[in-house]
């Protein structure tokens, strides 16, 4: 459940990032367009990213023992973090490149919960 969550946060950034500069190139839409081109939105939507990632992926590593998904996870939030201080043409394409990473770091981790064995702590 986590990490469904975490993908549709992830999705959730990707559209973001993808339509907001066609909708205020249209002419904006008053009130929604200045809220979806307004810088704290990215750390509305940042926050609960992390929070689910933190959350998810280093839980299911316990039980999966596998750190691709910590890996991959840390990549694609490393991303997100830097297309914030990239220069704005640059940032919607690392944020778009990041969120498909982080949805692949939860769909793999999901997969892996669904498919492993639990391991015990003594092993």
């Amino acid at each position: 459940m986590k990490d469904l969550l975490g993908a549709c946060l992830s999705g959730l950034c990707i559209l973001h990032c993808l339509f907001t500069p066609v909708l205020l190139a249209l002419g904006g839409v008053g009130v929604i367009g200045s809220w979806l081109g307004s810088e704290w939105v990215h750390y509305l939507l940042l926050a609960p990213i992390a929070l689910i990632l933190v959350w998810s992926l280093p839980l299911s590593w316990i039980k999966h023992r596998n750190t691709t998904p910590l890996c991959i996870g840390a990549l694609g939030f490393s991303l997100l973090l830097m297309s914030l201080f990239v220069p704005e043409s640059a940032e919607p394409v690392i944020a778009v490149l990041a969120g498909f990473i982080l949805i692949a770091a939860h769909l793999l981790n999901r997969r892996l919960l669904n498919t492993s064995t639990p391991h015990s702590l003594a092993s």
